[in-house]
C-alpha cells in the first residue's frame, strides 16, 4: 500500500459520551481494492468508530478525508452520498418491516429521488431478482413478506442490497453472525470480487478465523485507542494478543462424575415441530452440554419447546424425574428453565431501559414484598452480576443501548443466570462477542454450574469444544450422536453435522 493513496483517511478520531472517552486519537487509512478488518474487545470502540465513519455521530473530534478532501458528515445520508455503505450488526435495523422481500432488496430504487410516483411492482421485482442473484438468493419468493423469512435470509438480503449500490467503502459489521457457513462462503467470494474491482471493504468480526482468512490488513482498537496494524501472513494468536494481551490458556472442564449423577432433564421420544423424529437425551447436574447443527437442523425449535414457546407434537419432557407440560414461558421459568434467545435485539433486550432493569425484569416478583418492589435488592443483584460477568458500563442505571453488542449479550446472559435454575439454555450465546468476553461468560458458567445444568446451542465447533462436557449433533430434527467432548473426533463430528 506504500505507493497507493488512501481513498479515505480517518485521523485522530475521538468521541466522548458524558464522562466516558469511547475513542481517543484513533487513525486508520482505507485503500481501494483492499479488505481491511478492525478488531477489538467488546467495548473497545469499534462500533463508535464505524458510526462516525457512516455519519451517525457528527459531534466527534478528528478529521476524515475522502480522496484528499476534508469531509464532515452531518448525517448518515451524507456518508451514503459520499459512497460509504454500512451493514450494521443488528439485522432488524437493516430491514423494513411489512414490506416484501423484493421491496427490501430494491429499497434504494424505491426511495430514490428519481423514483417514479407510480408504484411499478414488475420493475421492483425485476430489480430485486438481479440484486438477489449476486448472493445466490434467487430461490426466495420476492412477493413474500420480509417477516416470514429466516434471520439468516434477512441478513443476506441486507448485504445483497448494500453490494448493489457499488460503494467506495463497504462497511460490514459482524456480517456472518447470523448466516450459515455456506452463505458465508458465498459472501466471501463476493467480497473478493468487489475487492478486485477496486472497492474498499471494512470488515468487522469476532470470528478471528474469518479475519485471518480474508483480510489484507488488520487494524486494532484497544480500550478506545489505536492498538496497531497487522499484516499478512496473520496468526490468530497474534490478533488476540494485539486485542487483549495475553489470555490464560484454555481451561479444562472438570465435571466431577460423582456430582453429575442427578438427572436434571430427560427427553423421552420427544417430537418437535418440523420433524417426525423422536428425540431422547439426558442431561445431568453439573454438566455443560453442547448442541450443534447447521441452520435449520432444529436446534432453536428444540430450545423453544423446552422453554414453553412451542408445543411438542408428542413425547415427554421430564424435569427432576417428573413429567412437565408447559403452557407458556412463565411456567417454564417457574420450573427453573431459563433461556438466552438467539437474537438479543429482537427477543432479549428491553430498549430504553437500564442495565439493572434488563437483568432483573423476569424476576420482579422475587424483588417484591406485599406488591412493593425493593429497588435496593434489585440494585444489589444487578451490581453483583455486572461485576461477576465483567460487564463494561458506566453503572447499573446506564441505558442498555449505551453498551457494546458484546456487553449487551453479557447482560442478557446475566439475566438468566441471576436466579437459581435447573437448566439454562443458551442459543448462540457468543454472537457478536469477542474472545475475551466469551472467556468471561464461559468461566462464569464453569464456576456457577454445580447443581444446575447448561444446554449450549451453537453452530461453531470451537466454541463448544472449548467449554462443554458433552456434544450432541442435531441433523434434520434428529440427534445423531452424543459424546464426551474430550474424546470427540472432529472430522467425524463435521461429517455428522453435514450428513445428507
Amino acid at each position: 500500500m506504500k505507493d497507493k493513496q488512501p481513498i479515505i483517511k480517518a485521523i485522530g478520531i475521538s468521541k466522548t459520551f458524558g464522562a466516558t472517552k469511547a475513542l481517543s486519537e484513533v487513525s486508520f487509512d482505507f485503500y481501494e481494492g483492499e479488505i481491511f478488518s478492525i478488531v477489538g474487545a467488546n467495548g473497545a470502540g469499534k462500533s463508535t468508530f464505524i458510526k462516525i465513519l457512516c455519519g451517525y455521530y457528527a459531534d466527534y473530534e478528528g478529521e476524515i478525508y475522502i480522496n484528499g478532501k476534508l469531509t464532515k458528515f452531518e448525517s448518515p445520508r451524507d456518508a451514503y452520498e459520499a459512497g460509504i455503505q454500512v451493514v450494521h450488526q443488528s439485522i432488524e435495523q437493516g430491514i423494513v418491516q411489512n414490506m416484501s422481500v423484493a421491496e427490501n432488496l430494491a429499497l434504494e430504487m424505491i426511495v430514490s429521488p428519481e423514483a417514479s410516483f407510480v408504484y411499478n411492482e414488475k420493475k421492483i421485482i425485476k430489480t430485486a431478482k438481479e440484486i438477489a442473484k449476486k448472493m445466490n438468493l434467487e430461490y426466495l419468493d420476492m412477493e413474500q413478506n420480509i417477516q416470514d423469512v429466516t434471520q439468516s435470509e434477512k441478513q443476506m438480503i441486507i448485504i445483497a442490497r448494500a453490494l448493489a449500490t457499488k460503494p467506495k467503502l463497504l462497511i460490514l459489521d459482524e456480517p456472518t453472525s447470523s448466516i450459515s457457513d455456506r452463505e458465508a462462503t458465498v459472501l466471501f467470494e463476493t467480497l473478493y470480487k468487489l475487492r478486485d474491482e477496486g472497492v474498499s471493504i471494512l470488515f468487522v468480526s469476532h470470528y478471528l478465523a474469518e479475519v485471518k482468512k480474508i483480510s489484507n490488513r488488520v487494524g486494532v482498537i484497544r480500550d478506545g485507542k489505536f492498538g496497531g496494524l497487522l499484516y499478512q501472513p496473520l496468526e490468530i494468536s497474534q490478533i488476540v494478543k494485539a486485542m487483549v494481551g495475553d489470555l490464560e490458556s484454555a481451561f479444562e472442564r472438570s465435571c466431577d462424575e460423582k456430582s453429575a449423577k442427578k438427572l436434571v432433564l430427560e427427553l423421552k421420544n420427544l417430537v418437535i415441530e418440523g420433524s417426525n423424529k423422536p428425540i431422547n437425551i439426558k442431561i445431568y447436574s453439573g454438566e455443560i452440554v453442547g448442541l450443534i447443527g447447521l441452520i435449520g437442523a432444529g436446534k432453536t425449535e428444540l430450545a423453544e419447546t423446552l422453554f414453553g414457546i412451542r408445543k411438542p407434537i408428542s413425547g415427554e419432557i421430564l424435569l427432576d424425574g417428573e413429567s412437565v407440560n408447559f403452557k407458556d414461558i412463565h411456567q417454564a421459568i417457574k420450573h427453573g428453565i431459563h433461556m438466552v434467545p438467539e437474537d438479543r435485539n429482537v427477543n432479549a433486550i428491553v430498549p430504553e431501559e437500564s442495565i439493572k432493569n434488563n437483568i432483573t425484569l423476569p424476576f420482579s416478583d422475587f424483588f417484591s414484598r406485599y406488591g412493593v418492589l425493593s429497588k435496593k435488592n434489585e440494585i444489589k443483584a444487578s451490581k453483583r452480576m455486572i461485576k461477576d460477568m465483567g460487564i463494561k458500563c458506566e453503572g447499573y442505571d446506564a441505558k442498555i443501548e449505551s453498551l457494546s453488542g458484546g456487553n449487551q449479550q453479557k447482560v442478557v446472559v446475566a439475566r438468566w443466570l441471576l436466579m437459581k435454575h435447573n437448566i439454562v439454555i443458551l442459543d448462540e450465546p457468543f454472537q457478536g462477542v469477542d474472545i475475551k468476553s466469551r472467556r468471561d461468560i464461559s468461566q462464569y458458567l464453569q464456576d456457577s454450574t454445580k447443581e444446575s445444568s447448561v444446554l449450549m446451542i451453537s453452530s461453531d465447533i470451537d466454541e463448544l469444544m472449548d467449554i462443554t462436557d458433552k456434544i450432541m449433533v442435531m441433523n434434520k430434527g434428529r440427534i445423531l450422536s452424543s459424546e464426551k467432548t474430550s474424546g470427540i473426533n472432529r472430522d467425524k463430528l463435521l461429517g455428522l453435522i453435514t450428513q445428507e
